[in-house]
């Protein structure tokens, strides 16, 4: 099987146009859906938006990750850990503009308790803060120079005690606490991306990742992917979302989504290797390799996009809850708004980087060490005045208060 679809040799490098468009997908669709979910009373039909995000969200993106980490130029556990740190602080700085700041001076203009439990929410485990302590452990283990198997197998076992851990654990009766068991657990916290949950996504793209730039028959290698893989996920999420299962979440909620249990871990990655194979065959034949400049934006600019995307979506949350009491009323007018969103972050990242220049992780020596510093003081001065005024905490569990 070597030798008919691997090199013994690199010959597979550079940007691979399958993972651009694959990642552009999910740019926009991740877009849709923060906006519709979190501006808009009326939400999308329950089974698209449990295929949509079962199938093409944040595990997707981590799966990508994961192969962009062996695309990198420097692989040493040292770039690893720093890269790893920066995410974690640039997903502070994210919270911060996002959810402290709006929610603070709402609540000082209307003392509404609503706003100051959101303001909290600048502690969370996000996909950033998932991925920092992604690239942390990934270096680590590069440290301890395990191979690719090891550390996907370790990912497999890391997801089974997060699984067992759901089952027989108990939240800490303190809720910053409980915060800090999020970021690797699911508890009664913001737990979106538990590392111990999620990090087996990004274990599968590393170990894919390192045949990528090994295969010289892309085609033929497509064709026997998808002839295996697409028929057992679409079998698999087939039976998961029509049959209950025992000992796992119901499919399409919160807790499936957040836990991301061993089987359907297993079976998203297994369907994401699948897709990528369709979307290298769709390239191919429809565009013979070269992408639209806009896929190839979307792809280069996805946590610029994140980043600004997201910051069209709290804040005007923060805006609409204090002014009018509610959110957008219907969804088409949400998927205009996604637009729009789409357009504006385009527009600005195309604008910044032809004429403003402003590019927050290329800051070097002092004023790196501003940026990193205050980003974090912030964040602990929010927690001291935030936390003992908070009645009830807002998460995803009980849909953060949302009127």
């Amino acid at each position: 099987m070597k030798d008919k679809y691997f090199a013994d040799e690199k010959v597979n490098s550079g940007r691979q146009p399958e993972l651009d468009l694959l990642k552009a997908l999910c740019i926009f669709g991740m877009i849709i859906c923060h906006v519709v979910l979190d501006l808009c009373d009326e939400p999308l039909p329950a089974d698209l938006d449990s295929y949509i995000t079962q199938l093409f969200g944040a595990a997707t993106f981590m799966i990508c990750m994961g192969i962009g980490m062996r695309y990198s130029h420097n692989q040493s556990s040292a770039a690893y850990f720093q890269r790893g740190f920066a995410l974690l602080t640039m997903g502070q700085f994210i919270n911060i503009l996002r959810n402290a700041l709006p929610n603070l001076i709402a609540y000082w203009i209307t003392g509404d308790n609503f706003f100051i439990a959101n303001s909290l929410l600048i502690l969370q485990s996000d996909i950033l803060s998932f991925a920092g302590l992604a690239y942390m452990l990934m270096g680590l283990f590069k440290k301890l120079k395990l191979s690719d198997g090891s550390i996907l197998g370790i990912s497999v076992l890391m997801n089974l005690v997060s699984l067992i851990h759901s089952h027989l654990a108990t939240s800490p009766d303190n809720y910053l606490v409980s915060q800090f068991v999020a970021y690797f657990f699911i508890s009664d916290a913001e737990a979106y991306f538990p590392l111990f949950s999620y990090f087996i996504f990004a274990a599968f793209g590393y170990f894919i990742g390192g045949y990528y730039p090994y295969i010289k028959d892309k085609d033929a290698l497509a064709n026997r992917v998808m002839l295996i893989c697409l028929p057992i996920s679409v079998l698999y999420f087939g039976l998961r979302f029509t049959v209950d299962f025992p000992y796992l979440p119901e499919a399409g909620g919160d807790m499936q989504y957040n836990l991301q249990p061993t089987p359907d871990a297993i079976a998203t990655c297994i369907f994401t290797l699948g897709f990528i194979a369709l979307l290298y065959k769709f390239v191919e034949k429809c565009w013979h390799g070269n992408l639209p400049k806009i896929v190839t934006h979307l792809s280069e600019n996805i946590n610029t996009y994140y980043f600004l995307s997201y910051m069209f979506v709290l804040p005007v949350q923060t805006i609409l809850v204090a002014t009018t009491g509610g959110l957008i009323p219907k969804t088409w007018i949400a998927l205009l708004y996604s637009i729009f969103v789409t357009i504006a972050c385009y527009w600005l990242i195309e604008m910044n980087n032809k004429h403003w220049n402003i590019h927050i992780t290329n800051l070097k020596g002092r004023k790196q060490l501003i940026f990193v510093v205050a980003t974090w003081v912030i964040t602990v001065l929010v927690v001291i005045y935030a936390y003992p005024r908070i009645e009830e905490y807002a998460n995803i569990w009980n849909d953060y208060l949302l009127p």
